[in-house]
């Protein structure tokens, strides 16, 4: 199958929000090392909005892809899911690798805004040619001694299996639900909208049980009751689990567009 330039343009916009979903975990790095975790996913939530303006563009133009291939009989399935979804799986590993670089210049914003604490001011900064050398200066590979140096025992494995079905979840939602709109064409505005039955089970089991219990540990950390080696296997054992989650949702894609095009026709 040959990738033409609307697919690659949508492979970048995927591949920027899982990106930005994984540097998060360098992020909580930074908030436990400076104490100021609170403030370190407020900035977070900046990347955020990249994110979902991402998010805004790709929904449209591949909803108007998978449309037109419907309606002119090209459709030739969901080989160009299975590309997005490799790319957020790359994505994924590519932002596990700058965990540590996104950490470093995190911390050091953080340090910044404690001097003078103004959004406007840590903009400005940002936006200085010194501040990009820094940042290009701060990129560095995961160090080899903290990655032999892994030990498993004592880990949340739990909490690292519900992160993989639910980043399997969230990240074929919307591609199982174009997927059904081809089963089920005369319903494809109603299987378009059922996307949010794969993405609530995601949803659910990230922001109901993962966050919560990683949020929990990171305190921990910041109080003491528990050491930042044991965090940074827990940051490892998640960015593993989001890597796997990308990867399952290559075999959950079909089968969440046949429940959702059997949930069309029955509702």
């Amino acid at each position: 199958m040959s990738i033409d330039p609307q697919l690659l343009l949508l492979c970048l916009l995927v591949g920027a929000i899982h990106l930005i979903s994984t540097l998060s975990y360098g992020i909580r790095i930074a908030g436990v090392r400076t104490g100021r975790l609170a403030f370190s996913l407020a900035l977070f939530n900046v990347l955020v909005l990249c994110s979902r303006s991402s998010n805004a563009i790709l929904a449209p133009l591949l909803s108007k892809r998978v449309e037109l291939s419907i309606t002119d009989g090209s459709w030739t399935g969901p080989g160009d899911f299975r590309v997005l979804l490799l790319a957020a799986s790359l994505a994924t590993v590519f932002g596990a690798f700058l965990i540590p670089s996104c950490q470093r210049i995190v911390t050091a914003a953080v340090n910044r805004f404690e001097s003078k604490p103004s959004m406007i001011a840590l903009a400005l900064a940002v936006a200085k040619p010194a501040s990009w050398r820094f940042a290009l200066g701060s990129l560095t590979l995961p160090a080899a001694a903290n990655m032999s140096s892994i030990r498993f025992r004592g880990l949340p494995w739990g909490m690292f299996g519900m992160n993989i079905l639910g980043i399997a979840f969230i990240s074929c939602g919307v591609f199982s639900s174009l997927c059904a709109g081809h089963l089920a064409p005369q319903l494809r505005l109603t299987a378009g909208n059922l996307s949010a039955l794969v993405n609530f089970m995601g949803t659910l089991l990230l922001f109901g049980f993962v966050d919560p219990h990683f949020s929990f540990v990171s305190d921990k950390v910041v109080s003491g009751q528990a050491t930042e080696p044991y965090f940074r296997r827990c940051v490892t054992g998640m960015a593993a689990s989001r890597v796997l989650g990308t990867l399952l949702a290559q075999v959950v894609l079909m089968p969440g567009a046949v429940a959702i095009a059997w949930v069309a026709r029955k509702i």
